[in-house]
């Protein structure tokens, strides 16, 4: 009998959307990323008690898009994590934008690039599209990966 992976889906959310995607997960531990203010235009956002994911095996990365990029939130915490070294780590986005090159692609990338500067591989990226017909469609394929 193996050693059960321990989980986790560390986001950030706004206005709730974020959320209701993360709390469709089963089996992975909620960790919500909290700033003293959620105004976007704040450069260098102040963390609340940021989640401490050392004992975890397997993370998800979980982040709004806000003015066609990374919310300065998820930025902030994830460029104040130390090494991503054998992890298991995925990431998924939400946005309201028509098109993903505006800000979901680059969000993406801004994420994978910081994970991959603190020594992680980003297995899995979604993008979950409010505005899409489809977005059901892509949420449970993305929960279908995690429930093999």
């Amino acid at each position: 009998m193996g050693v059960k992976m321990k989980k986790a889906i560390v986001y950030y959310s706004k206005t709730g959307n974020t959320t209701i995607i993360a709390k469709k997960f089963e089996g992975f531990d909620l960790l919500e990323v909290k700033a003293l203010s959620d105004d976007p235009n704040i450069k260098n956002p102040t963390l609340v008690n940021p989640p401490k994911i050392d004992d975890y095996d397997y993370v998800i990365f979980a982040s709004p898009v806000h003015g066609f990029q990374l919310s300065k939130i998820m930025s902030t915490y994830l460029s104040q994590l130390n090494r991503l070294e054998n992890k298991l780590i995925d990431l998924y986005i939400t946005h309201f934008f028509p098109f993903a090159w505006m800000g979901g692609h680059q969000t993406l990338k801004q994420m994978k690039k910081i994970v991959q500067s603190k020594g992680g591989d980003v297995r899995y990226k979604f993008s979950i599209n409010w505005s899409r017909k489809n977005k059901d469609l892509v949420i449970k394929e993305m929960l279908d990966l995690y429930h093999e």
